[in-house]
């Protein structure tokens, strides 16, 4: 594949009103010189962009968490002459930082939606036409929470790891097309993603993001590259790397250190609060619980109670 294989492709690109989306919007029209069909909600962003980048920019709002709109967009574009070369999966969403079990079941479905489910419905309906370019390309933004999975993120880090599995096995599967796969990787970006956080009023503790994470800029540029490059995984910034590193030396280590640092800072981070309050607040009778806990465990398989119900705590059930 030739270094300069990007100038002027056709490319989709979901997310492109914000954050790390417009970024390499901007990038892909005015550097290479690419025809960009771009996917968002907000449409007073998107006119703004449309009046900027002119003739190369165009734009729908579609459902990506329907795949019948995908599949209806991929025919509009294909009787309209657009043949795609590129897509980029870039759209997502965080959930509330929490624990998994106050989640409520919309907001793990609009995360499963939104983050996992568009991306296998967008290369499941655009597939067909990427196949036909002579420069076909799929490139899909998980998260480096996919490398490390992260507490307290619990549906966002599932979602993004299957993002990585689901874009690992297209890489197998279509590199004797001549497909280039690429997996990006993450680490903090300080784009509204934070401030959005559905179920938070504001940019509570994202300080830590504004201290550690690079900008929307920086990640736009370092994707475009990567795609250029023909790069299947992507790892975009020092905390990704520093946590891709520790996953790949001693992962158990890794992920128990990980927990144990958040739970200490968590009373000096609002968003890490959530997940361990209850641990706190409850420290005294969790404490007794976990003796009472050793006390029942049996140490011999003679010692077992016999019947299905003998134990004293399913007895009551």
């Amino acid at each position: 594949m030739t270094s300069k294989w990007l100038y002027g492709r056709n490319v989709v690109l979901t997310g492109c009103s914000t954050g790390m989306g417009k970024e390499i919007l901007l990038i892909l029209v005015k550097k290479y010189g690419c025809n960009v069909m771009g996917i968002a909600r907000n449409k007073a962003k998107l006119d703004e962009l449309k009046k900027e980048l002119g003739d190369k920019f165009s734009y729908r709002r579609i459902n990506i968490s329907s795949l019948d709109d995908w599949k209806n967009f991929a025919k509009e574009l294909e009787d309209m002459g657009f043949m795609t070369d590129i897509l980029i999966n870039n759209a997502g969403m965080i959930q509330p930082f929490g624990q998994f079990n106050d989640l409520t079941d919309d907001q793990i479905k609009k995360v499963v939606d939104t983050n996992l489910l568009s991306v296998v419905y967008s290369c499941k309906a655009m597939l067909p036409t990427i196949k036909k370019s002579k420069y076909g390309y799929i490139c899909n933004v998980a998260s480096a929470s996919a490398i490390l999975p992260v507490g307290g993120e619990s549906i966002y880090s599932a979602t993004k790891g299957g993002v990585w599995a689901l874009t690992e096995c297209l890489a197998q599967e279509l590199r004797g097309f001549g497909i280039g796969v690429s997996c990006v990787m993450p680490g903090p970006v300080k784009t509204d993603i934070y401030k959005a956080r559905e179920g938070e009023s504001g940019p509570k503790a994202d300080s830590l993001v504004e201290s550690v994470g690079i900008t929307a800029q920086t990640a736009g540029k370092r994707i475009v590259k990567a795609i250029r490059k023909g790069k299947t995984r992507v790892v975009t910034d020092g905390v990704a790397r520093l946590m891709d590193f520790g996953m790949r030396v001693c992962p158990a280590t890794t992920c128990k250190m990980t927990g144990n640092l958040m739970k200490k800072f968590s009373p000096k981070l609002a968003s890490f609060k959530p997940i361990y309050q209850e641990q706190f607040d409850r420290k005294d009778e969790i404490k007794k619980m976990k003796k009472e806990r050793n006390k029942q465990v049996y140490k011999k398989l003679k010692d077992v109670p016999q019947g299905a119900f003998a134990n004293d705590d399913v007895a009551n059930i």
